[in-house]
């Protein structure tokens, strides 16, 4: 609408000149009378409807300052509020019908990057905030920046323990044969205060017939294997502990357990508990 107005604007202006031209010569001084007087009413006309009907302001952007900002109250309609900020804002959000908010860059505030939002409710201001224009930044951002860094960290954690999950499943299923899974659990080792760290807990079953030390000799081979190639291959697992059941002597008992941590590449045993010898 603002570009209508001005282009009409001054094809009324060209009117007034070419009005003034043909007053010039008698033949067409009657003509260019009538062009005159028209085009000159109607530029005033248009001039009367935008200063108090249309009320079409600069489309210049305005940046806010402190003192401007401390005039701003609230229940002032939008008019009010550009008047004293002096043009339009940087940014608008529409909100509903007649609730939006403005955004404005800040102007000597006590901080670089100050800014300024006004929010309106039915047309009027219902509260403004602002940001290093009078206080400095809020903690917004940083808590914000430190959110966005633990969901990260928990991700990449999350990745870890998947990763370290498949290893000692494909190594267990590649490798022995006589042991099938019963579950893998990995958690965070909060034993040390090295980042992405973690506590491997394995449950096997040794699905063969044989006896109890010969059952031992082996469940103690495995889990020393097992223990060798996590210490080589994944380098995240500090610790490992191995829990056996033997079901043809023991059903729903664990009746070994090796216990490893790393020293190195190497994982080295720490513990060893059984009922099979």
């Amino acid at each position: 609408m603002e570009i209508f107005i001005s282009i009409f604007a001054g094809l009324m202006i060209i009117g007034i000149c070419v009005g003034l031209i043909l007053l010039i010569f008698s033949k067409s001084r009657k003509v260019g009378k009538g062009v005159f007087i028209t085009c000159l009413l109607i530029l005033l006309s248009i001039s009367f409807l935008n200063s108090f009907v249309w009320k079409y302001e600069s489309s210049e952007i305005a940046s806010i300052t402190p003192e401007e900002y401390k005039q701003l109250k609230e229940g002032m309609t939008p008019e009010e509020v550009k008047k004293i900020v002096g043009g339009s804002a940087m940014s608008e959000e529409i909100d509903g019908d007649n609730d939006f908010n403005w955004g404005y860059e800040g102007e000597h505030g006590i901080e670089n990057d100050s800014s300024a939002r006004l929010y309106f409710e039915d047309d009027q201001l219902s509260f403004k905030i602002e940001n290093g224009l009078l206080t400095k930044h809020n903690e917004t951002d940083s808590e914000e920046t430190h959110e966005s860094e633990a969901a990260d960290e928990e991700d990449e954690l999350k990745s870890l323990k998947s990763d370290a999950e498949y290893k000692i499943e494909s190594i267990v299923e590649d490798n022995y044969k006589a042991a099938s899974i019963e579950k893998i659990e990995v958690n965070q080792d909060m034993s040390t205060d090295q980042d992405n760290k973690l506590i491997a807990l394995v449950y096997l079953s040794f699905d063969f017939k044989n006896s109890a030390q010969t059952s031992y000799n082996m469940v103690e081979m495995f889990s020393d294997d097992l223990a060798s190639k996590i210490g080589t291959d994944n380098n995240t697992i500090n610790q490992i502990a191995v829990f056996w059941k033997v079901p043809y002597i023991g059903e729903d008992e664990t009746l070994a357990k090796f216990s490893y941590e790393r020293s190195g590449e190497h994982m080295i045993i720490t513990d060893k508990v059984s009922s099979l010898r």
